[in-house]
């Protein structure tokens, strides 16, 4: 009989730390949240044994259990609602990528989708930056593996995508990190360009594609201005959304593209070169989902 599952421990859940207080800090608030939410935890727990293919997911980092106790992907939901939306998405996944292809990505953790040029890939990752954003992610890298843009996601009911974040790179030199991977992207900036992929994906897959709305983004904190970079609604706007009766952004799947004819000439050939990696990238999608399906 194969090992259950089971609600990881406060050791489990959190690294040890030094510092005393915390440490206490740290051991009253797990206890507080596992008490208030036993319930959902074992709901959760249940799901998982009935569902094994998602458990790695859990066991090689227990912290992500924490999705289960604190939040996940939309702050207005409830306890009962969030542990809902943590298996609806892991329902929906394995629906819309199939068994194999999930049981690959989980044992992987990645999977090369696109080559977008002939430096940078697009890969379906499992989501390593902060479970509170979803456990899955895409993400933007050179051929030397470093990540450049990472926007992570959840799938929630009624057949739809959720884009959760978006994160460029930080550091002295991230401005011109993006300057030259935009210009590597032919002229679109890789937040753009996630968004692209995340249009293409849902186009395959016959989802809806929703943005979380700024104030009900993971990390928000009314507090805190400076954790959020950029405001999501302004961003979700620019990318042609509009905001739905359940408060999330919903996107257009189409890529607004301008006639050839209609651009200047000095850039018509860099326009051309963009649309043919954005061709490229929606036939490589396409065809490798299609594939995955007849492997179902």
């Amino acid at each position: 009989m194969k090992n259950l599952f089971s609600f990881p421990s406060f050791y489990q859940l959190h690294s040890y730390d030094k510092r005393f207080l915390k440490r206490l800090r740290s051991r009253i608030r797990y206890y507080f949240y596992r008490l208030t939410c036993f319930a959902e935890c074992q709901i959760f727990v249940d799901y998982l044994n009935q569902n094994p293919l998602w458990t790695p997911i859990f066991t090689q980092s227990y912290y992500r259990c924490n999705a289960v106790l604190r939040k996940y992907c939309d702050n207005r939901f409830s306890k009962r609602l969030r542990v809902q939306a943590i298996m609806d998405n892991f329902s929906i996944a394995e629906q819309v990528f199939g068994h194999n292809l999930s049981q690959v990505l989980v044992k992987k953790n990645e999977i090369l989708l696109s080559e977008l040029t002939d430096e940078l890939d697009l890969y379906l990752t499992i989501n390593k930056i902060d479970p509170f954003e979803g456990f899955f992610a895409m993400d933007i890298r050179n051929k030397q593996g470093k990540h450049l843009y990472d926007s992570a996601f959840s799938f929630i009911t009624g057949n739809k995508l959720l884009m959760t974040s978006i994160q460029g790179p930080s550091g002295d030199n991230a401005q011109e990190l993006v300057k030259f991977t935009t210009k590597q992207l032919h002229g679109v900036r890789p937040m753009f360009m996630l968004v692209n992929a995340y249009k293409l994906l849902a186009q395959t897959l016959d989802l809806e594609l929703l943005g979380i709305a700024h104030k009900n983004q993971g990390k928000y904190r009314w507090n805190d201005n400076d954790r959020l970079l950029f405001n999501y609604d302004d961003f979700w706007q620019e990318n042609g959304a509009s905001l739905n009766a359940q408060g999330y952004w919903q996107l257009p799947l189409e890529i607004e593209r301008k006639p050839l004819e209609d651009i200047q000439s000095k850039k018509r050939s860099m326009y051309r070169k963009r649309y043919e990696m954005l061709d490229t990238t929606a036939q490589k999608i396409r065809t490798f989902f299609i594939k995955e399906n007849l492997n179902k």
